[in-house]
């Protein structure tokens, strides 16, 4: 396998100069569409693409990252300003290694204190990150819909 690398999604200028590669951006719109209920918490329902664009410029994350594989986008992943950490991988690169090594390049760039947001249902995510030494459940989190 081919090293995995972290590609600053905003570029040299940072988060606040709001620009995003148009393959980024269809990466990033692919991931969403791509995922599971039981992979997520927070995403209800598939945003228009529009509006995916404007909240990805709005540059919501202190760092985001896009996972690439041989210079090609397979995944992205991202530390908030909260601390808190969160990856996807692209269906097709899934179980090959590269969630695990992209969430290492992450860890070593911000060591300290992360949080990762698991759904429970999402069992993959829950070993992946167990196996990289986060410790938890630390809270239970209820939703009145």
């Amino acid at each position: 396998m081919s090293p995995v690398t972290l590609r600053d999604l905003y570029g040299p200028k940072g988060r606040r100069a709001g620009v995003v590669r148009r393959a980024d951006m269809e990466l990033l719109y692919q991931l969403l569409a791509e995922r599971k209920p039981e992979e997520s918490i927070s995403h209800k329902h598939m945003p228009a693409y529009d509006a995916h664009a404007r909240f990805v410029r709005d540059a919501p994350y202190r760092n985001w990252y896009i996972v690439e594989v041989e210079d090609v986008g397979v995944g992205a992943c991202y530390v908030t300003d909260r601390d808190e950490v969160g990856i996807g991988i692209l269906l097709e690169h899934r179980r090959k290694g590269l969630a695990t090594a992209a969430l290492k390049l992450l860890i070593a760039a911000h060591p300290g204190r992360l949080l990762a947001h698991i759904n429970p249902a999402n069992n993959a995510s829950r070993r992946l990150f167990g196996l990289l030494g986060f410790v938890g459940p630390i809270q239970v989190t209820y939703e009145r819909p």
